[in-house]
């Protein structure tokens, strides 16, 4: 039987076992959880959202909160604008309807006495009113929540004019990536200082691959395109008691768009400086019982060069196709399917200096997601979702010397498949309790040339049980939870959580969260051989790794007007990770006796084959790291159109250790938002600004001294306008980095003649010019 079968053999046991387990859980439910509320009449509530131009609003989000319990059901209108409430135990309920770019609704009902309600929302500037995933994995209104997650929405999105996930999260308080584009490097993103290996990147709610440890570690956001998103959600701390290994530093979830009208269709293009062009095709359409959407995107871009002198260059160029297919059906009222296929193909070139003399590298990527759930609302309180999942990436690097030499160079490849299934079973219990218990199946497995100590690869499977209550106190909500984690490596770990939301008035909250977090470590740090050919170091993995543990705290509130025209959100918070696990520097092995010596010192694995004549890096448990501090950030929307926002965030991040303040991380990073809208006119237009303090680029010890470089504060400037035209049409322009902020060191040279390091690899100002053509069919 070839690994493929096998592979798929248990992937369809583990499938069938899991839906074992939840029938079961089931059968007994209406036992474990029946109540005497239960027995209680029951009213249903069920209403109509339309615009007011009596157009419905397809997608729209319907919050129901209990005013005596506080407890919270959210619904999202259907392909008639229609939602629904069954099995409604109680007197006195407040209704909240929501879209985005629409002003909510807010509306205080009798439920014996609610018939067809009708809510027509108005277009308003204001602070939307957002419904959030990400948080416990169900919907949420953002203010109901008892963890910090940030949200940025498909209007905000469009109106940066960026084209990556990683532009875009740049403005998220406690998130940092590095600025430079896709062919400077991959982005690293850090949330609340705690490194990109130590967070979790998903695509609807399911692991994105790219060989995580691999590389550093750091997934590349600037390879996940932001055309397809409805929206970003950014999850801060420990959350590994819903999501895993990988989250012990938070989750960032990018989530893709559902069709809003019956049909719609938009083409969007774009180019600039550096020979960047873009251009991106949506379809969408909703019928009868069948709705679906589509995108494809094309992205290029030439790439830099900050160093002229040498051959090398700093940014590679790119050219890079992204493809997104979305189906659902619902086949009864009570249950759908509904599939995802998702895949990029990237082709980069660049030139550099390697051990043999100048060179050229051909790198090429390609990925696939593809995915697939059921839903089915079992009775008016009860809900079981079912999770299929299947990733791949492969990539591909080659390389030859410079003309006229033309000899190819040794090729690496790397190649990582990823199958994972899991369902969840979803209880309301009376008016108070809302509970959710699930299993998870995943297998993860790396093979490749000059990448691996095996080139016959690597394999780690998780079994996983977790389960979380959220109660409602009337004023207050508490959430707990649980994760039970079995990995065929590391054995088990359980990851627990609490969580607190205080209401102290209608437009004041409180929320406070503990989380427990486990990381195993990733296939990467335990088994990575790289001998690079362009440089003379090598990195070996180091199988008897200890996992990494967390804690998080998270303290703060939220404030927001009646009218919602402002909103002022604080953070405090504080994450510890234990046995933090980094590749260390050994020291160039200059002889046979050298490396024979390192190998018996360290304990390194003979079957790594490591070779002198190189830098050697090997990975190990260092240190014991913490990250704490405060987060601002706030909205205000002012007369005629003009809008405030900004964010601000401090941070204190240190090796408990040693003492030393960890390099990469900013004290203080801040950001401004200025934006102005005249519907009259057409025309939309924003000036951003995100801040930076000085920060610790590089270190060295040597002789048992430790010398630090410093890197300069410095401030990016970014301008979007659009202005429609006609039928749809609009036409929208960017200048990014506008003040041509970059390196102090670019263009210099030091003392030997070579060019002095970059530490910001940015290409300067950069600026777009673009249209955009958006076509609706709206349903009455």
């Amino acid at each position: 039987m070839t690994n493929s079968n096998v592979f798929f053999l248990r992937l369809s046991r583990s499938a069938g076992l899991i839906f074992l387990i939840s029938t079961f859980a089931l059968s007994l439910a209406p036992r474990l959880f029946s109540a005497p509320l239960d027995k209680a009449e029951s009213a249903t509530i069920h209403g109509r959202v339309t615009d007011t131009s009596s157009s419905v609003l397809i997608g729209a989000s319907v919050t129901l909160t209990n005013l005596a319990t506080g407890l919270e059901r959210t619904v999202t209108t259907d392909a008639n604008g229609q939602f629904a409430f069954a099995a409604v135990r109680g007197e006195h309920y407040r209704l909240t309807v929501s879209a985005a770019g629409f002003a909510p609704i807010t509306r205080e009902i009798e439920a014996g006495a609610a018939a067809n309600l009708t809510f027509a929302l108005e277009p308003a500037l204001i602070a939307e009113q957002v419904t959030v995933f990400s948080g416990s994995r169900q919907e949420e209104l953002r203010e109901s929540l008892n963890t910090r997650v940030e949200v940025v929405g498909r209007a905000r999105i469009r109106d940066t004019g960026y084209e990556s996930a990683a532009e875009v999260l740049r403005e998220v308080p406690g998130v940092l990536t590095r600025r430079g584009s896709e062919t400077a490097g991959a982005a690293g993103e850090q949330i609340q200082g705690i490194d990109s290996r130590q967070v979790l990147v998903l695509l609807d709610g399911q692991p994105i691959v790219g060989a995580r440890g691999i590389k550093r570690g750091v997934l590349n956001l600037d390879r996940q395109s932001v055309g397809r998103l409805d929206r970003i959600e950014v999850v801060k701390g420990a959350s590994s008691a819903l999501y895993g290994s990988d989250a012990i530093g938070g989750v960032i979830n990018l989530i893709t768009r559902e069709p809003s009208n019956p049909l719609e269709v938009s083409l969007t293009t774009s180019g600039g400086n550096f020979g960047v062009f873009d251009t991106r095709a949506e379809l969408g359409f909703v019928h009868a019982r069948l709705s679906g959407f589509f995108s494809f995107e094309r992205h290029k871009n030439n790439g830099f060069d900050l160093t002229p002198t040498t051959f090398d260059t700093t940014g590679a160029g790119f050219r890079r196709y992204d493809a997104l297919a979305k189906f659902k059906y619902q086949f009864t009222p009570g249950f759908s399917l509904s599939a995802l296929i998702n895949s990029y193909w990237n082709d980069q070139r660049g030139r550099l200096v390697g051990e043999l003399g100048p060179q050229t590298s051909a790198i090429d990527e390609e990925s696939q997601n593809y995915g697939l759930t059921g839903d089915w609302q079992i009775d008016p309180r009860t809900a079981l979702q079912v999770r299929g999942y299947f990733a791949r990436f492969d990539e591909i690097s080659l390389g030859e010397l410079a003309p006229p030499a033309n000899t190819p160079l040794e090729p690496g490849n790397l190649f990582e498949r990823l199958g994972k299934v899991d369902a969840t079973l979803s209880r309301i219990l009376g008016e108070r309790q809302f509970l959710q218990a699930g299993g998870e199946w995943w297998t993860d497995r790396y093979r490749g040339f000059n990448r691996l100590r095996d080139d016959g690869g690597h394999r780690a499977d998780t079994s996983v049980f977790w389960a979380q209550d959220r109660i409602s106190l009337n004023r207050a909500t508490v959430t707990l939870g649980l994760r039970y984690d079995h990995h065929s490596i590391f054995g088990s770990a359980v990851s627990p959580k609490a969580g607190l939301n205080f209401r102290l008035a209608e437009s004041w909250r409180l929320r406070a969260s503990y989380g427990r977090g486990f990381r195993a470590p990733d296939l990467g740090q335990l088994f990575f051989r790289f001998l690079n050919p362009t440089n003379f170091y090598q990195v070996i993995g180091n199988p008897k790794l200890e996992p990494e543990r967390a804690n998080s705290w998270q303290f703060g509130g939220e404030f927001t007007t009646h009218d919602r025209r402002m909103r002022f959100g604080i953070n405090f918070f504080r994450n510890e990770v234990n046995d933090l696990i980094e590749a260390v520097s050994l020291g160039f092995i200059a002889t046979p006796q050298q490396l024979a010596a390192v190998i018996a010192r360290e304990g390194i694995d003979p079957n790594f084959r490591p070779v002198f004549g190189r830098l050697l890096f090997f990975y190990k448990n260092i240190a014991n790291v913490r990250t704490q501090g405060i987060e601002l950030d706030g909205e205000l929307t002012l007369p005629a159109g003009f809008g405030l926002g900004g964010a601000y965030t401090y941070l204190d991040a240190i090796d408990e250790d040693s003492r030393l303040t960890l390099t990469g991380r900013h004290r203080h990073q801040g950001h401004a938002r200025l934006s102005w809208v005249n519907a009259r006119l057409g025309l939309r237009t924003n000036l951003r600004g995100t801040f930076y303090s000085s920060w610790i680029a590089t270190r060295s010890t040597r002789a048992g001294v430790t010398t630090d470089t410093v890197a300069p504060r410095f401030a990016l400037w970014d301008v979007y306008a659009a202005k429609s035209l006609w039928s749809g049409l609009e036409v929208f322009g960017a200048v990014d980095n506008l003040t041509d902020s970059q390196d102090p060191n670019t263009g210099l040279l030091g003392a030997n003649g070579a060019p002095l390091p970059i530490f910001r690899p940015e290409a300067g100002r950069t600026f777009r010019l673009g249209l955009r053509w958006r076509w609706a069919r709206e349903r009455r």
